[in-house]
């Protein structure tokens, strides 16, 4: 009996996998032949940062493969935004100063070695479309940090919608990069583009740790509050930088007829981003409970990871120049919510919630692994270790 239930869970764990996560062979031939194309418009790049990570560079080992850069750099960040979350839960507790302060140098300390490990791959020789295939993975989970970086500092949920408005422009603006980008071929930062944006997170953050979580409350003028001001004019930039984003796409893509890198309809990949938006409003918005309040950072981590796999699916059609996925398992948690709403709440929405954001993790998880064994596999590379992998081991 007990052969018989794992033999059937190891069948349907084989079925999702290769439903949800496995590349085609020539997808892999495609990431393979990949070529990274940006153009870096940053000011603060060109102002001070890249000589910083041409300092920071010099220190780093030979020995230490970019990945494994990357990744000690989000796992600093996301140890540092969990104790941050530890203080500040709801987004309306004020925490320590110092757990203000260690969230901003985590944020920082991710962004510099997010930004030296392709130079560590240049300098290693170990440069593959692997690098940028976990570099934009990780940022994908980044951004979620950053929103709730922000959140924590300025309590925004003390705000109605507050969170959700500032979570759901962080994935918007995030898929909308890479959208151009599988437009175009070509990567673009603007003037005010990920350095400004996690300059200006690490600032507030730095200036909540100086004069504590009240001094947005502070009037400044007509009667409203400095954290006002400060939401408004960041939502009025993500705006912008959105709609150049739009632009971009609309005005036509490389392939054929106006076509994506693909030669598919640059419009597709808007479904996914309505798959990933439009039912956590709808669910934040319908419930007659205050769970999603007083839960924020859980639901927005469930939105993020929700976020972060839709992205990563947009990043490996552009890298691969294949047709998009409109159809990803991880939404079958978010539906989940939506159907118990609908059904007049069968579960308990704060159990439903926690199952949803762990299912939708895994699903998270289990994807990017997958991908990456994949093509660790058909590269005969290791991906936290430099050079080729022995004999033995293939």
């Amino acid at each position: 009996m007990t052969s018989t239930i794992s033999c059937k869970a190891c069948n349907f764990g084989q079925k999702y996998i290769e439903a949800d996560c496995l590349l085609s062979d020539q997808e892999l031939k495609r990431l393979r032949e990949h070529k990274y194309s940006a153009v870096d418009n940053s000011w603060l790049d060109e102002l001070c940062m890249k000589r910083w990570w041409e300092f920071v560079i010099t220190l780093c080992p030979m020995w230490i493969a970019p990945n494994l850069i990357t990744w000690i750099g989000l796992v600093i960040n996301l140890i540092t935004v969990l104790i941050l979350s530890s203080f500040s839960y709801s987004a309306t507790e004020p925490a320590p100063s110092w757990a203000y302060l260690q969230a901003a140098l985590g944020l920082f300390f991710y962004q510099t070695l997010d930004a030296i490990d392709g130079k560590q791959a240049r300098r290693t020789g170990s440069s593959s479309p692997l690098g940028e295939l976990f570099d934009h993975g990780c940022d994908s989970m980044t951004q979620v940090f950053v929103t709730l970086n922000i959140c924590y500092a300025m309590s925004l949920g003390t705000v109605p919608y507050g969170v959700l408005i500032v979570s759901v422009i962080s994935v918007v603006m995030f898929y909308c990069a890479h959208w151009s980008t599988y437009c175009t071929g070509q990567l673009r930062f603007s003037k005010f583009d990920v350095t400004e944006a996690q300059m200006s997170v690490i600032s507030v953050l730095l200036f909540t740790a100086l004069f504590g979580n009240g001094v947005w409350e502070t009037h400044i003028a007509f009667g409203y509050t400095l954290k006002y001001f400060v939401i408004s004019s960041s939502f009025l930039v993500s705006l912008y930088q959105i709609w150049g984003y739009v632009h971009v796409i609309f005005s036509g893509g490389v392939g054929k007829n106006g076509s994506t890198i693909a030669g598919t309809s640059v419009i597709f990949p808007l479904f996914p981003l309505l798959m990933v938006v439009v039912p956590f409003i709808m669910i934040y918005n319908k419930t007659d409970s205050t769970v999603f309040v007083d839960h924020i950072t859980l639901f927005s981590l469930c939105f993020g990871a929700v976020g972060a796999k839709a992205t990563n699916r947009l990043v490996i059609a552009h890298m691969s120049k294949s047709e998009l996925r409109l159809w990803d398992w991880i939404y079958v948690g978010p539906l989940a919510l939506m159907l118990n709403q609908y059904y007049n709440y069968v579960f308990d929405e704060y159990i439903l919630l926690w199952i949803a954001t762990i299912y939708c993790y895994a699903s998270l998880f289990i994807y990017c692994t997958v991908v990456c064994r994949q093509f660790c596999d058909f590269l005969n590379i290791y991906i936290f270790v430099l050079g080729p992998r022995n004999s033995k081991s293939q």
